[in-house]
């Protein structure tokens, strides 16, 4: 009887629990660079605090129901990096010829590139954002019961999901241009510089594109203002709005087929 081949999620847990393995040889490079994310994320959290403390408010937010908007993007962004970290090496991946390597062997291209190396940093900032969020969660004006908490945590995985779909679409084009890293860094200016603020204070134009073109708002502000009740401060139908994590995974999914149907255009730097 032949045996089965392990499902994907198995093979991508297999191969992030390698590169852990891996990464943690070096305790001492592991710990820094663990905690330099910790660092980077609370002094960007403590900007976010000044400016609330200088203001008295943000639109009417206060800096508790700021904080939640950061804790659901800072959690969504640490299981993003554990999910796509590895996409901002898809340049040389490509240009280098490596991706050869990912054509020949039994398993998705795309889970090797994903696996390629364990995102230290991700570590970081998987425990920041956990006491973050778990912080907010507490202090914020939310009434919780099993439907809101279930509902924080898809949103999570929704934020996680549509920032790693944004980041795989623009990758994908690396196929076609051969470069990708510019447009991924202008992609992650975005969310770092608008992710931790509730996106209504901005003019209206502006937060259209944030919601259409590269849909930030989908990724922390929606799901914060939803649980926090503050539905008047949408400008968006609130059925889209609650529909934030699924739509997080529907873009995923959409992102996975693009980047497959770009495969086509691969040509080896050896030939």
């Amino acid at each position: 009887m032949v045996a089965r081949p392990p499902s994907t999620l198995r093979q991508f847990a297999i191969l992030v629990g390698l590169g852990l393995r891996s990464a943690v040889q070096y305790r001492a490079d592991f710990a820094m660079t663990a905690i330099g994310a910790i660092c980077y994320e609370a002094v960007s959290l403590a900007f976010v605090g000044v400016i609330v403390h200088a203001f008295g408010s943000i639109g009417g937010w206060s800096f508790v129901e700021v904080a939640f908007v950061y804790g659901i993007r800072a959690m969504g962004h640490a299981l993003h990096g554990l999910l796509s970290g590895q996409l901002w090496s898809t340049d040389g991946v490509v240009r280098q010829g490596e991706f050869d390597r990912y054509l020949l062997r039994p398993v998705n291209p795309l889970l090797q590139l994903l696996t390629r190396r364990f995102v230290v940093t991700a570590v970081g900032d998987l425990v920041f954002g956990a006491v973050l969020l778990a912080v907010t969660a507490a202090a914020a004006p939310v009434d919780w019961s099993v439907g809101s908490v279930a509902y924080l945590l898809a949103a999570v995985v929704g934020s996680a999901f549509l920032e790693s779909a944004v980041m795989l679409l623009i990758a994908s084009l690396t196929f076609r241009l051969l470069v990708s890293s510019p447009m991924l860094q202008m992609a992650d200016t975005v969310f770092v510089t608008f992710g931790p603020y509730p996106l209504s204070v901005l003019p209206r134009t502006v937060a259209h594109l944030l919601t259409f073109a590269l849909p930030l708002a989908y990724a922390g502000f929606f799901p914060a203002a939803v649980l926090l009740g503050r539905t008047e401060d949408l400008f968006v139908p609130l059925w889209l709005a609650v529909a934030s994590p699924v739509i997080g995974l529907l873009l995923y999914w959409a992102a996975v087929r693009f980047f497959h149907s770009q495969m086509r255009h691969y040509s080896s730097p050896g030939h």
